[in-house]
């Protein structure tokens, strides 16, 4: 019941958003909407920005168990890859919630620091399911990088069932660059 709650205010913050914009959506109308009261949203999220954010927030934490599952024989970048498919899905799953966060995320700054600091979260996350060493976080760092190309990508097109093309598309970009990186000369 309480999962059920927090999509409906999540739906309502949503739809909210989209119809009279991101500063006139308030917490009181976002509960009202679904037919609770002001008090009973604070309960389920401290701000809007976390009733917005919250289906994608709760992504870093099931891509994490999903790396766990991996077999061991795979290479950190296959796993990460496998893992990511969870994201994928829910991506395409519902391309509408996803436009309107990718748009926030562009025009609204709070909404994009909160966005960076979940990020960092998921590496963290990431890192610990690959073992926890400093190359684990900079493999999820990359991984986050490539994903985020990934979704720029699909909103830039207006179509998000490519996520897992456009993911695999900014993988191969980054190891492109990485393979050819060599240091500068120096003058």
């Amino acid at each position: 019941m309480r999962e059920a709650i927090r999509a409906e205010l999540t739906a309502a913050a949503l739809r909210s958003i989209d119809e009279v914009g991101f500063a006139a959506t308030t917490a009181s109308a976002i509960a009202a909407s679904v037919g609770v009261t002001e008090r009973t949203f604070f309960r389920y999220f401290p701000t809007k920005e976390d009733a917005v954010l919250q289906p994608i927030e709760a992504l870093g934490p099931a891509i994490a168990g999903e790396l766990r599952r991996r077999p061991a024989s795979e290479s950190p970048a296959q796993s990460l890859r496998a893992a990511f498919e969870v994201a994928v899905e829910w991506v395409t799953a519902d391309p509408v919630a996803m436009t309107t966060v990718m748009r926030l995320n562009r025009d609204e700054p709070a909404l994009r620091g909160r966005h960076l600091q979940q990020q960092d979260l998921w590496v963290s996350a990431l890192a610990e399911a690959l073992g926890g060493s400093p190359r684990s976080r900079m493999e999820c760092g990359l991984m986050m990088l490539a994903w985020e190309k990934a979704l720029t990508s699909c909103y830039d097109r207006g179509d998000f069932s490519r996520a897992g093309a456009e993911l695999d598309a900014a993988l191969e970009e980054l190891r492109s660059f990485l393979g050819s990186a060599q240091p500068r000369p120096s003058t």
